[in-house]
This record gives structure tokens, sequence and C-alpha cells, in this order.
């Protein structure tokens, strides 16, 4: 339908958009989705479960499940809020920046562009993993087998810190490139201020790829409850934040305030998380898993630094092809560090994301 939608339709803009074209986008976006779930079927008969429908109701856990799912419904509330005041907040921001004459991206769009892009090595590395470990986690959980749920949740967050950790300070110190390479149809301005919007975020995808995990744990021992009361005090940072930098920041820095908002508030997220969780699996080895993430947070920062001064000398273009050699020389370079410092994590990583 996007494509349909490209074809049929000439020059567009905010202002020339109708509402019927809006909504042929909005219905793309939904038949993809319906699509997904589709697909599945197939793949759940050869598993060989057998689906039917029941038209006797009881005993088969509805209660519980209509308990788990309004603590969800207010875990998406709570969500749907935060995103609401920060889009107005930044949308506003636009419309400062306009009033002041500045004509590049300024407001949601670079906030928008920015966090989508940190949002793949989260939707690769964290979803792949979290997805692989929560069935054998319930289990356990189930079991009350609490060590061995420590042991995966310890061995998820170490996965996960091996491709996270190295993307977040990529992201830090070549937001710019990354930005000028993929949004190469707009303006150098509107390119670099997207680029500035990611390296004030790029922080934040540590603590969101840990907290997920967490949240997992949680969602491990059935417990929806604490995970709405974690998002809360994600959102209420986040929000305190936002409204300081709106408030107190020059018009051009007040999306890049936002994106920075965003990072504190998983790193306070992830403390109310793990607090809350550990009132059901017990304390995790958290020196150890600290240990941990310096180590790799120290090779992924000696590489990105290596390969920033390295670019710094050479005169390459803002395009694509830069991109890839810079990322892919830096990628090297880290695993090269890793194998000599023998975290033993990156290859199992790796395998993990060339089985999918």
């Amino acid at each position: 339908l996007f494509s349909y939608f490209i074809s049929v339709t000439d020059e567009i803009s905010l202002e020339t958009i109708s509402d019927s074209q809006i909504a042929l986008l909005g219905l793309g976006s939904t038949v993809g989705i319906a699509l997904q779930a589709l697909i599945l079927i197939p793949t759940l008969k050869k598993s060989g479960l057998k689906l039917s429908f029941r038209r006797d109701w009881r005993g088969v856990g509805l209660d519980k499940a209509m308990r788990l799912a309004s603590w969800a419904f207010i875990f998406v509330l709570v969500s749907q809020i935060g995103f609401l005041i920060t889009v107005n907040l930044a949308t506003r921001a636009a419309v400062l920046a306009q009033e002041q004459g500045i004509d590049y991206g300024v407001g949601y769009t670079p906030y928008a562009n920015a966090y989508l892009v940190m949002l793949l090595p989260h939707s690769i590395v964290t979803i792949s993993i979290v997805t692989a470990l929560l069935p054998g986690l319930s289990k356990l959980a189930f079991d009350k087998k609490l060590s061995e749920v420590r042991d995966q949740l310890s061995k998820a967050l170490r996965l996960t810190a091996i491709l996270t950790i190295p993307a977040s300070l990529f992201f830090f110190f070549f937001a710019e490139e990354i930005a000028s390479a993929i949004f190469f149809g707009i303006s150098e301005q509107s390119a670099e201020y997207i680029g500035r919007v990611l390296a004030a975020m790029s922080l934040g995808l540590i603590p969101l790829s840990i907290n997920l995990v967490l949240i997992r744990g949680l969602n491990a021992f059935e417990n929806t409850k604490y995970q709405v009361i974690s998002n809360l005090v994600i959102n209420l940072v986040a929000l305190t934040i936002s409204i300081w930098a709106f408030l107190n920041l020059d018009v051009v820095d007040i999306t890049v305030g936002l994106g920075v908002a965003l990072a504190i508030s998983y790193w306070v997220g992830i403390v109310c998380t793990y607090y809350l969780l550990r009132r059901y699996s017990g304390p995790l080895n958290i020196t150890s898993l600290l240990l941990f993430h310096s180590k790799v947070a120290l090779i992924a920062l000696v590489s990105c630094l290596a390969i920033s001064s390295l670019l710094s000398r050479l005169d390459l273009e803002g395009n694509l092809f830069s991109l890839l050699i810079v990322l892919l020389s830096t990628f090297a370079l880290y695993l090269a560090i890793g194998r000599v410092l023998k975290v033993s994590e990156i290859s199992q990583v790796l395998k993990v994301l060339l089985r999918r």
C-alpha cells in the first residue's frame, strides 16, 4: 500500500496531504501487522499445536488473564500519555523555531527519526535474546528455581551488552555521519540536527535494553503491576526533564534536551525495575555485571575513539558507503579486542544473530 501510495501521489507535504491519504497510510500499517500474525499460522501447525475455539470459558484462566491484561493496559496508557506530552513539547519547539526564522528541522520529526535509528540494534539484538529467553525463564520461575532464574537473567544482560553498548557508543561518536548518510534527501543542517538528537539519546540504548530484560523477568513471575510502577517512574523522570528543557533551553536545543531526558529516564528506570524484580528473583550479582559491562564499554570506547581519530584525518564523504566502511572498521576492531581479552559472549551473540 505504501508503494501504491507513492506511485499515485504527486508532490506531497504536511500542508497538502489529505485525510484519505493519511487513512491509506494507516491502513497499510494495520494490514502489515495483520499479515505478520497470519504468517505465524503455518509455523504453529508445523509445531504440532492445535488451536480451536471453546464455548465454555470456565476454568481456562480468564480471571487471571484479565487481571494481568488490566495492568498491561495501564502500562500502555502511561506510555501513550508520556509520548503525547513529548510530541507536544517537540511540536511546540518546531513552531517556536519557525517563528524565529530557523528553517531547518527542529521538533518532533528529528526526534522520531533519531529514535527509530537508535531502536534498530535494540530491536534486532535485545528482542531476539529476550524472545528466546522468556519461555524457559517462565518455567524456571514457575518451578521456583530462583538461582537458575538469576543465572538466565544475568546471561541475557551480558549477551545484550555485547552489541548494545558498542552500538550506543557508535551512535554517540558518529551520529552526524549516520544521519547524513541515511537522511540524504534533506538539507545538511537538518541531517546534522538529527545527528545531534541521536547522540543525545544514544546512551539511553544501554539502559533501554537492560530494562527490557528485567521487565521480561517480571513477566516470568506474571507480575504486570510492578511493570506499571517502573514505567510510571521512567515517564515521570523523562517528562520532568523534558519540561525543564522546554522552559530553559534555547529553541534549537529543546529537541536535543528531549533526547537527553529519554536517556536519563531509562538509567533511573533500570534501578527501579531491578529493585522491583529482586523481590521475586532475589539479588543478581551486580558487581560481576558492572565489571562485565565496564569491560565491554571500555573495548567499545577504544574502538570508537580509534576509528573516530582516523576518520578525522580522512576526507570521507557522508554517504552510505563511507558509513559502511566506518561501521565495519569499528566493529572489526571491537571484535578483535574482544577476542584478545577473551570475551566469550561475543561469539554467542553472533551465533544468535546468524541463526536469525
